[in-house]
């Protein structure tokens, strides 16, 4: 499933992170730039000053020239290396990364300091270039004076560059990254506090009864999903109006066939009572049949249509030893006629806090199927149990059972397995799942707990709070 919060925030992050990138690494290059720009120019000035200072002490003392050099003293110094860019008593270790040098026209030294092999030999091409010494690279810039005919060089290794270069870029990159960090724990928070109305929008949907109909509140919805929000309320007073609709006309129906059946079936038995003819008393009682049949029919439609109005159902204290005596009295008479023995196994004092019409209706339902669906000589039981929280009510028969791969779709509306004998109206065991939803319970069918061939338990678990 696609969750839009962690696409955002993947999204976001990768992004940030990814521009930020972009931008050290364009920093990066600029301040290398910048900085072998002024280098350079450090480097020109440098050759160019070293030229006036010289001509400068030269003629101010009219001395030659290696008199001069013996007065300046010019010649390397020790200074120890250094893993900090400090400077020591003694110098700075930067001082061995730095060059001058001094020429005539002809290319002899004049004066000049520097490393070893560098600036050894005079190439008299002006501007800047490139040259190998010690194992480092540096960078060369030679400038020929025409006033005064001589050529002047200095030099500088390159890693003073990528040393300098690298140092500012990582203190101008510290800050982006720790922006980064602070992004990366801001955004999570962002997306969360965004996301909240429609989160509550959500959990109010999901924690909607399903015949809860009620419009939603809209006014901490997003503006992005008022629509969607003005949508679903205008579904649900639909819906609303045509379960309403569909409640009403299955009452009215099942109340208006009552009085006509009512009297078809008075009709019947008169007809049964005052006939001789064994054929017409044969035609009565099929006619009382038939009436009976659509009587339970119009009873179980008129229950179902309580059940989804939110009708006839007041929490009480039950007593589950009572309810099962009423249970067994009004079965004898079917159990009799069916010639079955009906068993109960329920602990006295047994009590649940439930709605006793509810639990009425369902096991009145569940044993009426056993009853109905068991051949001659056979058993059907009811038996109750708490377990922990939970009350535990099995209804076990010995006759044909359900098919495994049948048992959640009896419980669908008007459905009724192929093969059946017994007559019926698929009606029951919808009644039943509806009243379990209703009293927050569930149910589940297995094969019988009898000792039987065959035949079907019908589980249920209600909770005792």
């Amino acid at each position: 499933m696609i969750s839009i919060r962690r696409y955002l925030r993947r999204v976001l992050l990768t992004s940030v992170t990814l521009i930020t990138s972009i931008a050290a690494l364009w920093s990066y290059h600029d301040t290398r730039d910048q900085i072998n720009e002024l280098f350079d120019a450090e480097l020109a000035q440098t050759a160019r000053t070293m030229v006036a200072l010289y001509f400068e002490y030269r003629d101010d003392d009219g001395r030659a020239t290696r008199q001069m050099i013996r007065d300046l003293r010019l010649k390397p110094v020790w200074v120890p290396d250094s893993l900090t860019d400090s400077p020591t008593p003694l110098g700075h270790p930067y001082e061995k990364k730095l060059g001058f040098q001094l020429w005539d026209e002809n290319g002899h030294a004049l004066l000049g300091m520097q490393p070893a092999g560098l600036l050894d030999i005079l190439v008299p091409v002006p501007g800047y270039s490139h040259t190998e010494a010690q194992g480092h690279d540096w960078r060369v810039f030679t400038l020929y004076d025409d006033a005064h005919g001589v050529w002047a060089s200095a030099a500088q290794r390159d890693d003073v560059r990528d040393e300098l270069t690298w140092q500012i870029a990582l203190r101008n990159l510290i800050p982006p990254v720790i922006g980064v960090l602070l992004i990366a724990l801001l955004i999570p928070f962002v997306i969360a506090r965004g996301f909240s109305s429609l989160l509550r929008l959500s959990r109010q949907i999901t924690a909607r009864q399903p015949g809860y109909l009620e419009p939603l509140d809209a006014s901490q919805a997003p503006e992005e999903i008022r629509g969607m929000v003005d949508a679903l309320n205008g579904l649900f007073g639909r819906l609303a109006e045509t379960l309403e609709k569909e409640r009403r006309f299955t009452a009215n129906a099942a109340h208006e066939l009552r009085t006509p059946l009512a009297a078809v079936k008075v009709h019947a038995q008169n007809l049964l009572s005052e006939t001789s003819s064994e054929s017409s008393r044969r035609g009565a009682r099929s006619i009382i049949n038939g009436v009976d049949r659509m009587t339970r029919v119009v009873e179980q439609l008129l229950t179902l249509s309580r059940l989804e109005s939110g009708q006839a159902l007041t929490r009480q204290s039950v007593d589950l030893v009572r309810l099962g005596h009423e249970l067994g009295r009004d079965m004898q008479p079917l159990v009799e006629q069916r010639g079955l023995w009906l068993s109960q196994d329920i602990p006295d004092g047994l009590r649940l806090q439930s709605y006793e019409n509810g639990l009425y209706v369902l096991l009145r339902n569940l044993l009426d199927n056993a009853v109905r669906y068991t051949p001659a000589g056979g058993e059907v039981r009811l038996r109750m149990r708490r377990e922990a929280n939970r009350l535990h009510i099995e209804i076990a028969d010995s006759g044909p059972g359900i098919p495994a791969v049948d048992r959640q779709r009896v419980f669908e509306r008007f459905v009724r397995l192929a093969g059946q004998k017994t007559s019926g109206s698929g009606l029951g065991l919808s009644i039943v799942k509806e009243l379990i939803e209703r009293l927050g319970g569930e149910i589940r069918l297995e094969d019988t707990s009898l000792p039987a061939s065959s035949g079907l338990s019908v589980h249920i678990h209600l909770p005792c709070s």
